[in-house]
């Protein structure tokens, strides 16, 4: 193998090995660093880490390696960034945005929208980049592969999702074989794989190099309408209508493992950091956490008086949800609430930690975001800013990988950029 590129991770702390093997088939390794603090010694993590994984730290990466963790360390130590200034607007969409995302070096950014498109826009100067064209339907779901994000998934209304390249715009390959709407769509770490969910019912593993489905997911009763993979890669949750979720070996046409409890819809599910849990958020009021050690009931059940609509970890464990009832709870590792924060006066759809956790962003029907200490000894559950300027409902927002930039996407046709 050799190694091309090492990618950092600031939150969680971690590190990511991108080599090229005989074969030219390229391959990306993450490494967890969890343990990393201000106070660390970095030769004893150095240590740890050659331990651990004695084929990947070879003598000649480790100076780099080492300079990696200072960088990681310094990061650690800097002041929390929480005072966000508008400073553009993304409006050349003629239709209601859908999701954005940012790519990791926070350059860049995307919007998918329901006017068939998905846009890449220069985060400095609010240009855009490139239109890529070629659904027929509603874009609806966006992403980058990371770490190295030079490729993205759309997927669209119109039963199909599409691989574009970042630097040209190019469509470079079109997924067939769903029947119903794709509503979700991500690529694994090593980005040789895509996962996506539709209203057909099904789950699908697509090849990112062939465009040749891999394996399919039908067990399922009703709208698949989340899926995710795990950090190796190797196992796949899916979140339906059917009022479940399921964990999948990606090599299975049967699931590990069907978390039974909620009572109506799934609005969401995602793994924790350390991908041992996952959340599953539903239109039963409720969110739940799931131990993957033991999946027959969840390990804790958090409340609203109305339908939850989204729910998210930070690399704590901490949780945050959202919900119809016009507030978001943030609760403990042992499902325990911590805060219940009031403001929005309508629903609220999506819910964010800041990358190293302190703050969340609530973006809400009422048109407005709003941002919340939620990691603070004096401050905790404080409304730190109201982000207005949209004039209709948001559907969408984010941190970029870094923390210091914010996108907002909304009914109005536009995004807004934050930094």
């Amino acid at each position: 193998m050799k190694l091309q590129k090492i990618y950092l991770r600031y939150f969680p702390p971690g590190l990511a090995f991108n080599y090229t093997r005989n074969n030219n088939t390229e391959e990306t390794k993450c490494i967890d660093v969890f343990d990393l603090t201000i106070k660390s010694d970095l030769d004893e993590i150095m240590k740890q880490l050659r331990k651990r994984e004695p084929a990947i730290f070879t003598k000649d990466i480790q100076p780099q390696v080492h300079e990696l963790l200072e960088k990681m360390q310094q990061k650690l130590n800097e002041p929390v960034k929480n005072k966000f200034y508008l400073y553009k607007t993304l409006q050349t969409h003629i239709l209601p945005l859908t999701n954005v995302d940012f790519d990791r070096s926070g350059q860049k950014c995307i919007t998918g929208s329901y006017d068939r498109t998905c846009r890449i826009w220069n985060v400095e100067s609010g240009d855009e980049i490139n239109i890529l064209k070629g659904h027929e339907n509603v874009v609806f779901s966006v992403a980058f592969n990371y770490p190295k994000c030079d490729k993205i998934v759309t997927g669209s209304f119109d039963k199909t999702a599409k691989i574009w390249s970042v630097s040209s715009g190019a469509c470079l390959n079109t997924l067939w074989g769903h029947s119903g709407e794709i509503v979700g769509a991500e690529f694994n770490k090593n980005s040789d794989m895509i996962c996506t969910s539709s209203m057909d019912e099904t789950a699908i593993l697509w090849s990112t190099e062939t465009a040749q489905e891999i394996n399919s997911f039908r067990k399922h009763e009703a709208e698949v309408i989340s899926c995710h993979f795990n950090g190796i890669g190797n196992l796949l949750i899916t979140g339906s209508f059917d009022e479940t979720s399921m964990i999948w070996d990606i090599r299975e046409k049967d699931p590990v493992s069907v978390l039974r409890g909620h009572d109506a819809e799934i609005s969401n599910c995602i793994w924790n950091a350390s991908y041992n849990q996952i959340a599953t958020s539903s239109l039963d009021g409720t969110a739940k956490i799931w131990d993957l050690r033991d999946t027959k009931s969840p390990l804790f059940t958090m409340k609203h008086n109305d339908e939850v609509l989204d729910v998210c970890f930070n690399y704590t464990g901490k949780i945050a949800t959202c919900s119809s009832d016009c507030m978001a709870k943030v609760w403990n590792e042992n499902g325990e609430l911590l805060l219940t924060l009031e403001g929005h006066n309508d629903e609220i759809s999506k819910v964010c930690f800041s990358p190293n956790g302190s703050l969340l962003l609530t973006a809400s029907a009422d048109k407005t975001a709003r941002l919340w200490h939620v990691d603070s000894d004096t401050e905790n559950g404080l409304c730190l800013q109201v982000l207005t300027g949209h004039t209709n409902e948001l559907f969408s927002c984010c941190f970029n990988y870094t923390g210091d930039a914010i996108l907002t996407a909304s009914k109005d046709n536009t995004c807004k950029l934050y930094r």
